[in-house]
């Protein structure tokens, strides 16, 4: 019982810690996950959801739980701080996302591909430039929209920044909070979520669902057929995801930025180095193989 007790704490702190990466711009709260090795564990349970409900609920709810918290603490102390402190907080989180790249690394290696390669740099570099196509984006239109309505975006505008959300989510390396203020949406969206402001998170929800289920779906199949290249490919979209916001960084930089940037560097190495050492990453927690396990207690239970 304590022991279960534990486990469902330790799921609500990595849930909370998720959460924040969210709300957090440049932050990617896949990446995080990957690193605690809860991603791909999550990814089968909400495509295992309606098979295996009970299993899945058991293994998403607390983690579920933990994110509505980061993301609803997270945006409330982001509403009053994010306009004075902002180039600061995402030194720390570039810093982290960096410490996190051993794990993302780690997450490659298979039997078939047992160390570095010449293609994982080809990989690596279209997901680097991916990212860098995101300027190319004329974000002008709705960012002045948004910066008129705050809170209260209209419905196409919701809709897309609930498109936005599923993608950012959804594929690790890719910062949700980034792209929507990339596209000038992300403080109409910190701000309606502190708030609570039905109309807008309505329709962003709406215009989440079609896009997570179809990134769900896809994102589980190029991990289960496609695993060194899709993490490649990744490590390559976090590092074009923080070389776009360094721009903010420079806009508002102060020498706090500096430690700021090497105690998240500090901390992502430290998390990276736990995660490795203990030999937990995503293929030791197969949400496949845990509700297997369950299973077959129940038989030997009714035996």
């Amino acid at each position: 019982m304590r022991e279960k007790l534990r486990s469902v704490w330790k799921k609500i702190a990595c849930g909370i810690a998720i959460g924040v990466g969210f709300v957090l711009p440049g932050v990617s709260g896949g990446v995080l996950a990957v690193s605690m090795g809860l991603f791909e564990p999550m990814v089968e349970a909400i495509k295992n959801l309606l098979k295996q409900f009970k299993e899945s609920f058991r293994f998403l709810f607390p983690i579920g739980v933990g994110g509505v918290i980061g993301v609803l603490l997270t945006s409330s102390v982001l509403k009053v701080v994010i306009e004075s402190y902002e180039a600061e907080m995402l030194s720390l989180f570039i810093g982290f996302m960096l410490g996190s790249i051993p794990v993302l690394w780690a997450e490659t290696l298979t039997e078939r591909h047992p160390g570095f390669r010449w293609k994982d740099l080809l990989f690596m570099l279209a997901g680097f430039a991916f990212t860098m196509t995101l300027m190319t984006l004329d974000n002008s239109k709705a960012a002045t929209v948004a910066e008129s309505v705050g809170r209260a975006l209209p419905i196409p505008l919701a809709l897309q920044a609930g498109a936005v959300m599923a993608v950012g989510i959804i594929v690790p390396g890719l910062s949700c909070s980034f792209l929507l203020e990339f596209l000038g949406l992300y403080k109409s969206v910190v701000i309606a979520i502190a708030d609570i402001y039905i109309p807008t998170l309505f329709f962003m929800g709406v215009g989440f669902i079609l896009p997570a289920i179809f990134m769900i779906v896809l994102i589980s199949f190029l991990f289960k057929r496609y695993r060194a290249p899709s993490y490649t490919t990744i490590i390559g979209i976090s590092v074009g995801s923080m070389a776009l916001i360094v721009p903010s960084v420079l806009k508002g930089f102060s020498w706090w930025c500096v430690p700021l940037l090497i105690a998240g560097l500090a901390a992502g190495l430290w998390q990276s180095r736990r995660e490795l050492k203990s030999g937990k990453g995503d293929k030791g927690l197969d949400f496949g193989e845990m509700v297997g396990s369950l299973r077959d207690k129940k038989k030997d239970q009714n035996a």
